[in-house]
């Protein structure tokens, strides 16, 4: 067989050639689709482009993070695009472990009674030699193709059928300090054989695995906001979490998710696929904990089996073994001795990224025995809506819908005296000091009576990023599928004193035409204050000649292996931009509200110059660092170019109410006449997402609009009031670098199950729930549901505060409601400029926390 130099594909079309190893080469005959726990969900347009999926990773804090949501999203983000590859284990720790190494330790395994091998049916001769010699053709035509290995070569037949087995693993239920003694007793004892077998003494261990400490506590820095259990039953740690003795015990301050290499779960084998949902949620946690990974590794091992999982950006692979089968003892051999020897790169850290330590203090609670459902009064129906407390204003266009809103709404003040700041303290208060409010659930209280413990942690932090000395981590949206946005603020290479925000993003290969085409357009005019516009730090493609991909660098695929998968190939793209203050660091809500007006400013300026965000989000509009300063609008992942001045054409015709009902039971994902699923360009976050885009109908700059009034909505509903003085000035000093554990700001609060509706269910479901509140007839009947949630969150900062907030958000639902959602950018901005003039002076109960 010739050397195989694998071709890797670039996203403009261009051949490179990236050298992965002399001889290897991906066994695709033994990578096929896991069916096993998909959804009947489309997953590919017909153009090749990557879906628009529910994914676990852009979720805002003030979402739902349960165990049973998380793993429900996982899965959607996951389906047809879990791969079963028998040649994983190779791939992985090949070049720790040959196929051959592993037989001989096995052999060596067999005559110490480490492993056993029953003959099930007598055969002449010499029955556990045959069974060895057929276990290791068997590991190696499933392994990666090699240069003494024919591509056609088939997989033989064992010549005794063997009963093999592992006399010292531990019995069911499984103990996970046992089973962790015994996974390290399999290392030492193969490591130990293998210095023998190779005459090599200087092979040592890098990596050993390690059990929870604690039982009663999740294991910390997992970045989940609701606390949920994230306690693997073992993982793998780097040497430095043992101690120097001979017991080699872990150090409990490396025990945290920064530091974890490995999450796994063990499960007796009816419950295998359990122990696969659980390991993906933990690997979920590994990425966002360490968001600079390449991709992250789980485990699940049981009596009889192992299964070893790595997910990239573009899915998951797995292969699931037998222990009571030949090859699979080999492959355990294989992974278990690998998992040791490893370097951090084979494990997923990239090298352009420089890791330190450090230390800090955290706070953990205990564990669920299960997620918290939500409870308390329903406001999802206005008769669940006490009057008490609403304005007579909304009672009024309740039952008079068509009368026109005017400028100066006459909101009474609400009854219930409220604290001067978020920091007064009473029995009614949360422990971030804000009251509790009509919508905030069971799960929160519950969440501040838990007990706590505190622990001092040994965290790994990235140092460098790319070249640049790294300050921390502004923004991860990590899951396992997805592009795993991460915004680092890095120093200035100039002064060494400015911050900048360096963002790296799996970007789909067929989008990757689309964003330089609008990075060029945007390069081609002048630049505009309200749209920061990034900069490559690097070209993707002349590095190292080579791109690095999912399918190409990771899983090794040549590029005609690329094209037979049904999943997207993504390359990591790296740009830099100026650093402005996210929007959780607003330090009044008008503030806020300028920001908005910044960023419609920016994207209409994107639409006279021929250029379609198609991805607002709160997440994607920054505020000014000066006082009085407008926002400005960011990423263009999304972005696609298309006719100048876009929006000053006719909006089409308005429907009338039966119409958009009529609309309502139309079929989102209807097939082809080949069968072939059929998918709409369809893109965005999904709280965000306008109707019509949900619905699969076009893009166009009024759905883009339609989503700023969903970021204003929702935006006062997530938070309750700013941060403090201090918080805001210290979080300024420091770059806006979210805090090292904190898994959400202690002013973010969950979403009112109303709101929840819309991060949640399928994309038609969400766009019934959208329209049946944003219409004429509808819309007061929506205000009267909203005010208690409003009121309970922004009374503790001002008494005068929630009912201009629900003034503004009255004018702007009646304004899309009344123009069927088609509203240009002037009219939008001339409300929220009346509503800041009217309201100045709420804006004195606030204080400016920043020195200009």
């Amino acid at each position: 067989m010739a050397t195989v130099q694998p071709v890797r594909v670039s996203p403009l079309g261009h051949l490179e050639n990236l050298r992965l190893t002399s001889s290897t080469q991906r066994n695709v005959r033994h990578i096929q689709p896991a069916k096993r726990g998909d959804q009947d969900i489309p997953v590919r347009t017909t153009d090749k482009k990557s879906p628009m999926k529910q994914s676990a990773g852009s979720k805002h804090p003030s979402e739902n993070h349960t165990r049973d949501v998380v793993d429900g999203q996982i899965n959607h983000e996951l389906t047809k695009a879990r791969y079963r590859s028998l040649d994983l284990a190779d791939l992985m720790f090949g070049r720790f472990v040959t196929t051959r190494l592993a037989r001989d330790i096995l052999d060596r395994f067999l005559a110490d009674g480490t492993v056993t091998c029953e003959e099930i049916k007598p055969n002449e001769g010499e029955e556990t030699r045959h069974a060895l010699n057929a276990a290791y053709a068997d590991a190696v035509a499933h392994a990666c193709l090699r240069s003494d290995a024919p591509l056609d070569e088939p997989t033989p037949e064992p010549e005794t059928k063997c009963q093999w087995s592992w006399p010292k693993f531990p019995t069911i239920p499984i103990n996970e300090h046992k089973l962790v003694a015994f996974l390290n007793s399999v290392a030492d004892s193969a490591l130990s054989t293998a210095r023998s077998i190779l005459q090599d003494d200087s092979l040592q261990p890098r990596n050993r695995f390690a059990a929870p400490v604690d039982k009663h506590h999740a294991i910390p820095l997992s970045y989940e906001p609701d606390g949920e259990d994230m306690r693997p039953d073992f993982m793998v740690l780097p040497l430095a979490a043992f101690s120097d003795d001979e017991e080699l015990e872990v150090k409990e301050a490396y025990v945290n998710f920064t530091a974890m290499l490995l999450a796994g779960e063990s499960k007796s084998a009816r419950n295998a696929r359990e122990g696969l949902i659980q390991v993906q949620r933990y690997m979920r946690g590994i990425k966002r904990a360490q968001p600079w990974l390449r991709f992250a590794t789980g485990m699940t091992v049981g009596k009889d089996f192992v299964a070893l999982l790595r997910g990239d950006c573009s899915g998951l692979e797995r292969i699931e073994l037998s222990l009571t089968d030949g090859r699979g003892c080999i492959e355990f051999i294989r992974i278990i001795l690998g998992i040791v020897l490893a370097d951090k790169n084979a494990l997923g850290h990239n090298p352009d990224v420089e890791i330190g330590e450090r230390n800090v203090s955290v706070d953990i609670p205990e564990l669920r025995s299960a997620a918290t459902p939500r409870t308390g009064p329903n406001f999802m129906t206005s008769g669940s809506t006490s009057q008490s407390g609403i304005p007579p204003t909304f009672s009024e266009y309740a039952s008079n819908p068509g009368t026109p809103y005017s400028a100066s709404i006459d909101l009474p003040s609400v009854d219930q005296p409220s604290a001067a700041s978020s920091t007064g303290s009473n029995s009614g208060t949360t422990s971030t000091g804000s009251k509790r409010g009509p919508d905030d659930e069971m799960s929160q209280g519950k969440r501040s009576k838990r007990r706590k413990r505190t622990v001092a942690l040994r965290t790994f932090v990235p140092v460098r990023v790319h070249g640049r000395e790294c300050i921390g981590i502004l923004f991860t949206s990590g899951s396992i599928r997805g592009r795993g946005t991460t915004v680092y603020v890095v120093v200035g290479a100039d002064d060494g004193k400015t911050y900048f925000a360096l963002k790296t993003s799996w970007q789909d290969v067929a989008r990757a035409d689309d964003q330089a085409v609008v990075l060029k357009k945007l390069s081609e005019h002048k630049p505009h204050p309200n749209v920061i516009i990034p900069s490559k730090l690097f070209d993707p493609m002349a590095k190292d000649g080579g791109v690095d991909s999912t399918l190409g660098s990771i899983r090794a695929l040549l590029i005609e292996e690329m094209q037979q998968l049904k999943v997207e190939n993504r390359i990591l793209t790296v740009t830099i931009s100026e650093l402005w203050r996210p929007v959780a660091y607003f330090w009044s809500p008008h503030d806020f509200v300028r920001g908005v007006i910044g960023a419609l400013l920016g994207h209409q300026y994107l639409c006279e110059i021929g250029i379609l965000h198609r991805d607002i989000s709160e997440n994607n509009i920054v505020l000014a660092l000066c006082r009085g300063g407008l926002g400005a609008l960011i990423d263009f992942d999304m972005a696609i170019v298309g006719p100048p001045n876009m929006h000053q054409g006719s909006p089409p015709p308005p429907k009338i109410h039966t119409d958009i009902l009529a609309s309502l039971i139309q079929p989102s994902s209807p097939l082809l006449a080949d069968g072939k699923p059929y998918k709409a360009q369809r893109t965005g976050t999904t709280p965000y997402m306008s109707i019509g885009v949900l619905r699969g109908e076009s893009h166009t700059h009024y759905d883009d609009i339609e989503s700023f009034l969903y970021v204003l909505v929702l935006f006062f509903l997530s938070y309750k009031g700013p941060l403090r003085k201090e918080a805001l000035t210290r979080a300024r000093v420091q770059g806006f670098i979210h805090p090292l554990g904190a898994g959400r700001l202690p002013h973010v609060t969950s979403w009112p199950d109303m709101f929840e509706r819309w991060a949640s269910g399928s994309h038609q479901e969400i766009s019934n729930y959208k329209a049946g509140d944003l219409n004429a007839v509808s819309h007061a009947t929506f205000m009267q549901r909203t005010y208690p949630h409003i009121r309970s969150r922004w009374d503790p900062s001002s008494r005068t505060t929630a009912p201009a907030l629900a003034d503004l958000i009255l004018r702007c639902w009646i304004l899309f409601s009344r123009h069927d959602l088609k509203v240009a950018h002037n009219p939008f901005i001339e409300v929220l400029q009346e509503w800041l003039k009217q309201c100045v002076g709420d804006e004195d109960n606030y204080v400016y926390p920043f020195d200009d």
